[in-house]
């Protein structure tokens, strides 16, 4: 049988068709379950980031809990909130995600309480901290609690995570086999799929051109990244698994003095010491064993010797959560070191002091004291610091008139209450030796409160004289012996003289340490604006060029960066001030506060942008101070006025003064502004203390701290009276005669 060319053409037709219909069948079915396996890799890809990000948001929260230990700022506490709320809508999507998979859901179902406890251990903490303060929380910190949680979490998430791995790789594998398959199929129907090969090799070339566009934008990212981290004020290097570095910054070459050419490429070992390197090694391998962030104290080899510094050093992972690289950023912390030298010097210089003396704590521990306390008291300082005074020296049991602790008690309580030093009475209180026999001993006390920045009594300063000597003396006179008993006076009396004398050239010490230390904290706030421009300078740079690549959290996280910088800079200004403030000299001259005060509220005028104010000022006295310094103070007091009278309408801000003592004028600046709750009221005069919230009010929370410097600097005090929503009054005094001796604080 014969077939026309057209029937042959027809049939050609045919057969091709159903050819190519049978390969459309059998590809479409190989294609669908290529599909459905992708799907099931991309859900497995789902679950480990999810799993990724539920671990960053429970840091977050961790990381905001410790910026609100640390600083007592509700913003970080409000931080921590939001970042638990995350973790647990993170629970809940897992839930979702590993509803097919009956041993995930039995992991979940583990891990799930430890983050429970984990979160309640955050709150329990914050709350410990708003209520009961830093060392307290500290305490609770320091037993590792959460630690502990927090690796037990770590390890169910890795169980998880490397269930899903597997998951991924047998899909992987799957979805692998299904495209050979389908590679297979195409090419035995390649002769009839001529076109659509043609279109695909078409789109392969539109897709290249894509991705040759994407990797040039991406080459571009890098170098604007890389010029950001040369421009940082800090050490950032990435080494590859072996140790050798992959990219330093200019940083890095400038400390060193090494080019990037002469330490790319070669390990810490080639480059450095043995001993700096050998260090820098070992907590490398850390790294690498633990898999987590860490850091570490290091000494860098500077070209002019070895410096120390604070590295933070943690793995770079690939897809499959591998470490292929580590990477750091490092900081000199050689000054803070010096700082706490110092400290350790100050220290050094109390425990020397010729005195007797020891350090209480507000609850009655030792908390510090003198080699000559240890000598007289024959006790070892580390046998007693942190115990309770009365548990170290108990009365005599075998004197039942013994009355020493409960008069020192006595005495205790009321410096704790009054705030003010007490002198005792000589005091009959023995002391028990090494033996356990007690010797009989007479003592004069004084004790002394020392206050923080708030006012609030920090420590009690015990300080005693042992007169047992001249107390046997007195009692028990011998027949004859006046002259004897005169000479031994006056050798008693040049000993105190001595002992004074000591004291005295201690004290010198002492204010000579401080003014070292008040002009290393000047130099240092100084020289801390050069990094905060440089941060607010790059974070600028890179939201201009990189803001269109950045997510809404990217740039969420530009801002707050930006503005925790200005902040920053604010606060430095204002500590800048704050210190000039102690160590300027004062220049005591006839001022007329009249012309003064109109002249800081011209300034004020200026800045009130049509509000509705009202002032009432009366006529003040003249006062003899230093003109600048109580402009100062003007300025604060009246600024704060005017900031915290902002919701009223009209703002009514008054000035005046009443004398009524023959000793000193009684200055006030009243307002009817949002006014503060009086329990708060020994807060309002410390360094950073604030009673609002910033997003409220604005402000640095050293105006204040400064008010009340200059001031004590006059012989002056300062106080404050309110009511919440009512306004509030802030009072200074000012002698009607001049200080007489105004010192530095």
């Amino acid at each position: 049988m014969k077939f026309s060319i057209k029937n042959q053409v027809a049939f050609g037709f045919a057969t091709s068709l159903a050819a190519l219909l049978c390969l459309g069948f059998i590809s479409y079915r190989t294609i669908t379950q290529l599909i459905h396996t992708q799907d099931m890799v991309a859900h497995t890809h789902e679950v480990i980031a999810t799993l990724e990000s539920g671990l960053a948001n429970l840091t977050d929260a961790e990381t905001a809990q410790r910026g609100y230990l640390l600083t007592g700022d509700e913003q970080f506490a409000d931080d921590s909130q939001k970042a638990q709320r995350q973790v647990a809508s993170w629970i809940n999507r897992l839930r979702r995600l590993t509803a097919d998979n009956p041993a995930q859901q039995q992991r979940l179902a583990e891990l799930e309480p430890l983050i429970t406890q984990r979160l309640q251990l955050l709150n329990d903490r914050m709350k410990i901290r708003r209520e009961q303060g830093l060392e307290a929380v500290m305490k609770l910190v320091a037993l590792r609690e959460g630690k502990n949680v927090m690796n037990q979490i770590w390890a169910r998430v890795a169980e998880m995570r490397d269930a899903e791995n597997g998951l991924l790789r047998s899909r992987a594998e799957a979805a692998h086999e299904r495209s050979q398959q389908s590679i297979a199929i195409i090419l035995v129907g390649g002769l009839l799929t001529c076109i659509v090969g043609g279109l695909a090799v078409w789109m392969i070339r539109q897709s290249l051109k894509v991705r040759e566009a994407v990797e040039s934008e991406l080459q571009k990212s890098r170098g604007q990244l890389q010029a950001i981290l040369d421009n940082a004020p800090a050490i950032v290097f990435i080494k590859d698994a072996n140790g050798k570095y992959l990219f330093v910054n200019q940083m890095f070459t400038k400390v060193t003095g090494k080019t990037r050419e002469q330490i790319e490429g070669h390990t810490v070992a080639e480059l450095f010491p043995r001993e700096i390197a050998a260090a820098a090694l070992d907590h490398e391998q850390k790294i690498l064993q633990t898999g987590v962030a860490q850091q570490f104290e290091e000494i860098v080899d500077y070209p002019d010797g070895p410096r120390t510094h604070l590295a933070v050093k943690f793995p770079l992972r690939d897809a499959t959560g591998k470490i292929y690289a580590t990477s750091g950023i490092s900081t000199d912390i050689t000054e803070r070191k010096r700082i706490e030298q110092i400290h350790l010097q100050f220290r050094a210089l109390f425990e020397s002091l010729p005195g007797l003396y020891l350090v209480l704590r507000p609850d009655l521990t030792i908390a510090a004291v003198s080699d000559a306390y240890l000598k007289a008291t024959m006790t070892k300082r580390e046998e007693i610091l942190g115990r309770g005074i009365f548990e170290v020296f108990p009365d005599n049991p075998d004197d039942a008139s013994a009355s020493g602790t409960a008069n020192l008690r006595a005495s205790l309580k009321r410096v704790l209450k009054a705030g003010q030093t007490d002198t005792m009475a000589i005091q009959k209180y023995d002391v028990r030796r090494p033996d356990g026999v007690f010797e009989e001993r007479f003592w004069s006390p004084v004790n002394s409160p020392v206050f923080d920045a708030d006012r609030k009594i920090e420590y009690i300063i015990h300080r005693v004289e042992d007169v047992t000597e001249f107390v046997r003396k007195k009692d028990h006179p011998l027949a004859g012996s006046e002259d004897g008993l005169r000479v031994r006076m006056e050798q008693m009396e040049a000993e105190i003289f001595k002992s004074s004398q000591e004291v005295q050239a201690a004290n010198t010490q002492l204010r000579a340490a401080m003014q070292e230390l008040e002009s290393f904290s000047y130099s240092v706030s100084h020289d801390l604006r050069a990094p905060l421009r440089h941060i607010d300078g790059f974070v600028g740079l890179l939201d201009k060029q990189a803001r269109e690549k950045l997510d809404d959290n990217g740039r969420r996280y530009l801002e707050i960066i930006a503005k925790a910088a200005r902040q920053m800079g604010m606060l430095i200004d204002d500590l800048l001030v704050f210190s000039r403030m102690g160590r300027a000299e004062m220049r005591q001259q006839n001022v007329d506060l009249n012309s003064l005060v109109q002249e800081v509220i011209g300034e004020q005028k200026r800045e009130l942008n049509g509000r509705n104010m009202e002032w009432k000022t009366m006529p003040l006295p003249m006062v003899q101070a230093d003109q600048a310094m109580l402009r100062q103070v003007l300025v604060n007091l009246v600024g704060n006025a005017v900031k915290y009278t902002r919701p009223r309408d009209p703002a009514i801000i008054e000035i005046g003064y009443k004398s009524e003592t023959p000793l000193e004028f009684t200055f006030y600046v009243r307002d009817n502004g949002v006014g503060f709750d009086m329990q708060y009221a020994n807060k309002l005069f410390g360094v950073f203390q604030r009673l609002h919230h910033a997003d409220e009010f604005e402000g640095t929370g050293i105006g204040l701290a400064n008010v009340r410097r200059i001031i004590h600097r006059h012989g002056g005090r300062t106080w404050a009276e309110a009511q919440p929503g009512q306004g509030a009054t802030f009072f200074y005094t000012l002698p009607k005669q001049p200080a007489s001796t105004p010192t530095a604080q």
